[in-house]
Formats: structure tokens, sequence, C-alpha cells
């Protein structure tokens, strides 16, 4: 799991009036709106005595803690102390604030202390926003790890074996080459998918024909997105992007939405969505068995070849991402704080110094 980097932290409209209580990167947060109906996250732990901020309620623009009522503002600073409302409240007496941005339904924040400067942009999501796409949507839970996850999303070769009942063809297993363009948080490839053809209202009998379809799978850091284009037929066009949030280390919540610019009618969103859940408890049924839970540190405990291309440029960057000091350091976390002592992510805040109550999360040394 990693740190400065944003992630989706819920659909725009699950966030109302009230506090929402969200874990990410195995840490708790809480979600609520300002004064302004902006979209905040703190750190869901009080500084006075480690009460759950998102087990308490809203007081104006901040949220009170239900344990001594402390209240804290937009920014994590505590703006009133019940017990002694006229005495100066401590300058250590805040909590960890992160940046928001809602953009294409989600509301995403940025989980580290990088100035606004060096963060990651943002996936191009367009199509959600656009008027001629059907967009449907929804979540998914898996038991495995955001990174097994993230692969399996831009693995074809896994389709005509896992996915043979819905739009895997077992007869034509094999992947043409391809080229994968990288970017500095991105990366994607054009493939030939063989898609078998089927008969009757819910398409699951087989004709013993197939049609080829041109898929464009690719990966964004932020969120982490897996994103999926696929043309059908000409002049049809389906979008995917999946948002593979690590909620701890072996457990993921994947928000998804999935565009269409063909059969638009609401009529056909429940089989589009019925269809999709399908797909995600197919890959589960593998992904929460296979060994190690995590993608292997090192390349020598698995064999990898020309189709696996994607998952191999993916690996590399998040490699490259984990050599800066990102990772956290789940081992030492553990060991050291777990039922111990509190940690947070650190919030941007934290690099202009000054005192604070709670330690930062570990990360792991990769000093040479």
């Amino acid at each position: 799991m990693l740190t400065n980097l944003w992630y989706v932290v819920l659909p725009s409209a699950q966030l109302k009036d009230g506090l929402a209580p969200v874990q990410l990167l195995g840490q708790p947060f809480v979600a609520f709106r300002d004064e302004d109906g902006r979209a905040r996250l703190l750190s869901d732990i009080c500084v006075h005595r480690g009460g759950s901020l998102s087990a308490g309620s809203k007081a104006g623009a901040s949220v009170q803690c239900p344990y001594h009522g402390w209240r804290f503002d937009k920014d994590g600073l505590c703006t009133h102390i019940p017990a002694q409302p006229d005495a100066r409240v401590p300058v250590k007496a805040r909590v960890d604030a992160y940046p928001t941005v809602e953009r294409h339904g989600w509301i995403w924040a940025f989980l580290g202390d990088l100035p606004e400067a060096e963060r990651p942009p943002l996936p191009d999501l367009g199509w959600v926003d656009d008027p001629a796409v059907r967009v449907v949507s929804g979540h998914f839970d898996w038991d495995a790890s955001w990174d097994r996850v993230m692969e399996n999303g831009l693995d074809f070769a896994h389709a005509p074996f896992v996915h043979g009942s819905t739009f895997g063809d077992p007869d034509h297993p094999q992947i043409d080459a391809f080229d994968v363009q990288r970017q500095d948080w991105s990366g994607q490839a054009r493939m030939t998918m063989r898609r078998p053809v089927r008969k009757g209202w819910l398409r699951r009998t087989p004709t013993g024909e197939h049609v080829q379809v041109t898929t464009v799978p690719g990966y964004h850091f932020s969120g982490p997105c897996a994103t999926l284009e696929l043309t059908p037929r000409e002049g049809w066009k389906i979008h995917i992007v999946s948002a593979h949030v690590p909620v701890s280390a072996n457990r993921t919540r994947t928000w998804w939405m999935m565009g269409r610019t063909f059969l638009r009618s609401p009529l056909f969103d429940r089989r589009t969505i019925a269809s999709n859940l399908r797909i995600f408890e197919q890959d589960h049924e593998v992904l929460r068995k296979v060994r190690p839970e995590r993608v292997p540190d090192t390349w020598q405990q698995e064999v990898s070849v020309k189709s696996d291309g994607l998952q191999i440029a993916f690996r590399q960057r998040l490699r490259e991402l984990e050599q800066r000091g990102w990772r956290i350091d789940e081992a030492r976390l553990a060991r050291e704080f777990t039922g111990r002592t509190a940690c947070v992510v650190p919030g941007p805040e934290r690099r202009a110094g000054g005192a604070w109550a709670i330690p930062t999360i570990p990360l792991l040394d990769v000093t040479p």
C-alpha cells in the first residue's frame, strides 16, 4: 500500500449531511461536507483520548468527537474544548486533513504530504460526463490485495479460462502481439480479443462463431484505476473504470463505472450491472486463493511472458514509487503500532513542521 497518491473515497452522491467513516490504507478516516458543501476528509482519531470522530456528529461546520465533545474544523484544527471553553486550545490539538477533489461523480482524496505541484494528476474520464454515454455504477468488495486486483484488470490472457461463460473464448485463448504505451502515472495497450457469439435472451448459448473486438486496457495510479475501452461493433463503444482502493493489506473495495454509447435506455441497466458483477465474482474466486496474496517483491518468484506486458509495466512503475519511500511498512506497523500506538497518514500540513500529537504511519526504509 502506498501513500502520496489520490484515492477514491466515495461516490459524491453517498456523502450527504452527516459523517461517513471510511477505511483506506488500513487507517480510519472521516468524510463530511463543510458549510459550502465541499467534501472534506480528516483522520478519524481524536488527539485527546483516541475517540472515533466519525462516531460523533456535525456541529456547524465542525466535527464533534463523541467522547468529550472536542470539535475539529475542516482543516483539522481543534476549535472548541467543552471542559475548558475559555482556555487556550493546545497547539497539538489538531488532526490531519487531506486535499479532496470531486470529479466524474467520485470524491478523490490525496493521502500524503506532497505539495500540490508534485501530486499526480487524475485520470481523464470525460466519457462519464458525456450525455451521449449511458453510465451505470456500483462497488465490489474483494478478499484480495489491491495490486493483485489491479493486475487482474490488465490481464486479458485469463479471460478464456475465468470468463469462458461470459465474454471469454476458450477456443481462441491466444493473445496477439501488442505494444505498451507508458506515461508517468499511467499505461495502456491496444489488444484484439476474440469474443464468442452466443444466442438467446441471456446470450449464454454458444453458436460456435466468434468476432474480434478491439480493446484498450490501461492503468492509472490515481484511484488507483484500471480502465478499459471496448469496441464491440462498428459505432458502439463501452467504457469501464474501476478504482481498486486498498481498504487494508488484503482487502480491496472497487468503485466502478461503466458507460455505453448504445442501447442507452435505462431498461438495459439492470442487465449491464448484473453482467459486470458476475465478471467480478468470477475473478474473485481466483484472486482470493492466489499465493502470495500480494504481487511478489522480486521477479524470480513468478514466470512472465510477452502477453503479460501491461502487467509488467504496472509492476515496474509500482516498484519505482515504492523506491521513493512511499510504501507502508506493514510489518513494522503490526509489530510496533497496532494496539499500542495510533498513527496516521501524514497530510500536507505536516511539511510545515510544528507539534503533532499522533506520529505518522511507518514507511518502508529504502536507504541503500
